[in-house]
């Protein structure tokens, strides 16, 4: 009885080791980047320059940063867009939407080939720069 029972405890153990994978994709984590992805001009100015501040937020004076998380792939296009810190819906879709218009003039490299990277952009809703900027004109 004592033998099946250490019969059985062998079976299950070599079945737990067995049962243990090798990850062989060749994915390399990367925590140091050779060079960083290149955006031709400021991030800053063109992300204010897209940016159309929503009526319902202007209306009811809310200000603040959503955080967009966005993959830089090896071509240097933004793709799996995702907000990170949101104030709420409408200025939520125009970071969205802005995000989704960047394109980087290069990605980054590492070992001298283009690799994809996460990147957060921080787009700032601020009712008293968006009024500076404004290039509405009065009629009268």
């Amino acid at each position: 009885m004592v033998r099946i029972y250490i019969l059985t405890f062998l079976f299950s153990l070599a079945t737990f080791v067995n049962g243990q994978t090798v990850d062989t994709t060749g994915v390399e984590m990367v925590t140091f980047i050779e060079e960083a992805p290149f955006f031709n001009g400021d991030l800053k100015e063109f992300i204010q320059g897209e940016l159309n501040y929503p009526l319902s937020a202007k209306k009811d004076t809310v200000e603040g940063t959503v955080v967009i998380s966005l993959i830089i792939d090896t071509l240097g296009l933004t793709i799996n867009h995702s907000i990170v810190k949101g104030i709420r819906n409408d200025l939520n879709k125009e970071a969205l939407r802005i995000a989704k218009q960047i394109k980087f003039d290069t990605p980054a490299i590492q070992k001298g080939k283009p690799i994809a990277v996460e990147y957060l952009v921080p787009v700032v809703f601020d009712l008293q720069h968006f009024k500076k900027k404004s290039k509405c004109k009065k009629l009268f």
